[in-house]
């Protein structure tokens, strides 16, 4: 019973952990999306501090007012609303806490999608960070092992 218990939940997590490593470095930027770790919020941000937000790659000059654009403030990004898109000086204008903020369109990241995860971008910004991604292959392989010994090795008495 117990090694029927423990087959389950290793196979469960070693299932989820590929899906999750699949979607986000496979399906997504195949479709032109991508997906970030928000830190931080603006005034009148869609997206809440710790979010996995999902972003349109496109060009900083498609940006129109109204739109959400994320923006990268270190290796985490910041979503906020475009006021107004300056082609000649390569800035946007986004609302801020303090009024108004001028991003020059090498720190845009995309164009939010409003769709998010709360909390999910603080573990993936740990996950793309250095060790972090050794740790979790490392997780991986010993979630496979324990899953192999339990479904081949391990028999329940019956």
């Amino acid at each position: 019973m117990i090694a029927r218990i423990i087959r389950a939940i290793s196979g469960l997590l070693l299932v989820l952990q590929c899906l999750v490593l699949i979607a986000f470095f496979g399906v997504l930027p195949l479709l032109g999306f991508s997906a970030c770790p928000v830190k931080g919020t603006n005034a009148d941000s869609i997206y809440k501090d710790g979010s996995l937000a999902f972003m349109q790659e496109v060009s900083a000059s498609d940006l129109t007012a109204g739109d959400v654009a994320l923006y990268y403030r270190g290796r985490t990004a910041v979503g906020s609303k475009v006021t107004a898109n300056d082609t000649a000086a390569s800035k946007i204008t986004v609302q801020a806490k303090s009024g108004s903020a001028a991003i020059p369109y090498s720190k845009i990241a995309g164009k939010g999608t409003g769709f998010s995860v709360p909390m999910l971008g603080k573990y993936a910004g740990w996950l793309t960070a250095g060790k972090g991604l050794l740790y979790s292959v490392i997780a991986m392989g010993i979630m496979f092992v324990v899953f192999a010994v339990s479904a081949f090795c391990v028999r329940d008495k019956e």
